[in-house]
């Protein structure tokens, strides 16, 4: 077979120079061509989402039962955790034909639990007694698009252009790169004061005192669906992988007497990714 070959490319005469040049052409589309092989062109596909992940933080200064569980992804489960904190739960894959935009639009049913409790007794070294317990849970989500071909990451609109002083964008970690968009998001805060308790007689003399304790318990929990859409306008041909990423994050401070928990989670999510065509020379 290869005598043969040889053969024919002696008969038609084809110049070096252009045999060299068509093989560095094919030398260079071979990852192209593997990465689009049994891949067939589409316009849209879809992918769910089943795991439970959850993070939860708390604190307290009182011996309390602190009555949270959930499957923890980030300890419990051998899943890839990137640098700025994001889990991977939805993934797909699409091969562009021609030079189009592609719509993202996950949904993830999200829950949030803050408790926040404080005991605060009257002070004998100043005027009041104050206790403050703070508790916060959020999840965040993006979407990431990687050419399989070239390994280049684009970041989808609008969390590409998210920054500190926009409202619902969020830097996970507190990293700059790290920006998701706000899906569920909660601060609880919880201040109790109580005033110095003295019993004077009709002199202004200290006859006795008293001794009471205030507790003010609050608990909050929230179960609810979201959907957030994401835009990669004029991406080229080739063959994309569509990964949706959340984090989750929660906080727990405690000031004086009091326990605090806050717990986030995210659970069922579905994807669907259209590819479109929008109108000529399209950016935001």
């Amino acid at each position: 077979m290869k005598y043969v070959q040889l053969l024919q490319v002696e008969k038609i005469k084809k110049p070096a120079k252009i045999l060299l040049m068509l093989l560095g052409v094919m030398a260079l589309g071979v990852n192209t061509m593997l990465a689009q092989s049994g891949t067939p062109s589409s316009k849209a596909t879809a992918a769910i989402n089943t795991t439970v992940g959850c993070v939860v933080q708390s604190t307290t200064t009182i011996d309390t039962t602190l009555p949270v569980s959930c499957r923890d992804l980030f300890s419990g489960v051998a899943l890839d955790v990137t640098a700025d904190h994001y889990v991977t739960v939805m993934s797909s894959t699409m091969k562009v034909s021609n030079s189009q935009s592609i719509f993202v639009s996950p949904s993830l049913v999200t829950g949030l639990y803050t408790r926040t409790l404080v005991q605060t007794k009257p002070r004998t070294t100043d005027n009041s007694g104050t206790s403050t317990a703070v508790a916060e849970g959020a999840v965040y989500l993006r979407a990431i698009v990687t050419n399989l071909s070239t390994g280049e990451v684009e970041l989808g609109y609008p969390a590409a252009v998210c920054n500190d002083a926009t409202l619902g964008c969020h830097a996970v970690g507190g990293s700059a790169t790290a920006f998701g968009v706000a899906l569920d998001t909660r601060v609880q805060s919880l201040t109790q004061s109580l005033s110095q308790c003295i019993v004077n007689d009709l002199t202004g003399v200290q006859i006795g005192t008293c001794d009471f304790t205030l507790t003010t318990d609050l608990l909050l929990q929230t179960t609810s669906a979201h959907t957030y859409n994401f835009i990669f306008p004029n991406v080229g041909v080739g063959v994309y992988k569509i990964d949706i990423q959340a984090a989750v994050d929660a906080t727990a401070t405690v000031s004086g007497s009091g326990t605090a928990v806050g717990g986030a989670a995210y659970g069922l999510g579905s994807l669907t990714v259209e590819s479109v065509r929008l109108v000529h020379d399209f950016s935001f």
